[in-house]
């Protein structure tokens, strides 16, 4: 079991580093952007995010990671973000951390603030933000693009949805799973799907493994999806070279 002290220490010594896992339009097959996923190399080895995520949730490691994936995605894809059209980059982000100011106090130090509308903030469906988090996502409506992570496994009431102000649901991959030769329609499938459809979001799917579960999603026109069929997580220039090959 890891601990804050060798969480703090590992970001001390720049143990940390980001991946992309790409995200790709399901009607034309193109990049349209990727997920920024923290990743953590101790020595030789490569610790899951599982390990250490959840022990930093509602501390100031919390924030002062999520800073830092901000000012690396700028020092990585800034330049990226600026050159092309239609883009974005995923940040996963804490609910608390919302409408503090320090997401935007970030944005600006890093220089991304200009492209901020080309980042989209994902919140977990399991962990709504407080009033003031949500009053700041109204008054900034237009500038930024939320996204509610983890769709389906949470405990959410549509009033809470609805209060969000968010334009996107990710389709957790354990409803993508769902999808298989002897069901290649769940009804539970179709059932988020066409709420998402009826609440005007977009929809990102998630954990692609297989051509029948992309096929089948986008039969149900659903817009985006992640997932290894398309490509696993890669490093910033790997990513650069993929959307250069799929834009």
């Amino acid at each position: 079991m890891k601990t804050l002290d060798q969480i703090r220490d590992a970001y001390e010594n720049s143990e940390f580093y980001l991946e992309y896992l790409p995200t790709l339009s399901l009607s034309n097959g193109t990049c349209i952007g990727a997920e920024a996923l923290i990743r953590w190399r101790h020595s030789d080895e490569v610790i899951s995010p599982d390990e250490f995520i959840p022990l930093i949730e509602h501390t100031p490691l919390s924030g002062l990671l999520t800073f830092w994936v901000i000012e690396e995605i700028a020092r990585e894809l800034g330049d990226w973000l600026r050159e092309n059209e239609g883009v974005h980059i995923g940040i996963n982000v804490p609910p608390e951390l919302v409408g503090r100011g320090g997401i935007e106090y970030a944005a600006i130090k890093s220089g991304i603030i200009e492209v901020i509308d080309k980042l989209i903030f994902e919140v977990t469906e399991r962990g709504f933000m407080d009033e003031q988090g949500l009053q700041s996502l109204k008054r900034g409506k237009g500038k930024v693009k939320v996204a509610i992570d983890d769709f389906g496994t949470g405990d959410a009431n549509l009033m809470q949805m609805s209060q969000m102000e968010a334009s996107i649901i990710k389709l957790d991959k354990y409803f993508v799973d769902h999808i298989t030769d002897a069901e290649p329609m769940p009804r539970i499938v179709k059932g988020l799907i066409a709420f998402a459809d009826a609440m005007d979001f977009e929809v990102i799917a998630e954990g692609v493994e297989t051509e029948l579960q992309a096929k089948v999603l986008h039969s149900l026109q659903v817009d985006m999806a992640q997932g290894w069929f398309f490509s696993r997580p890669l490093s910033a220039e790997a990513f650069l070279e993929f959307y250069s090959q799929r834009c």
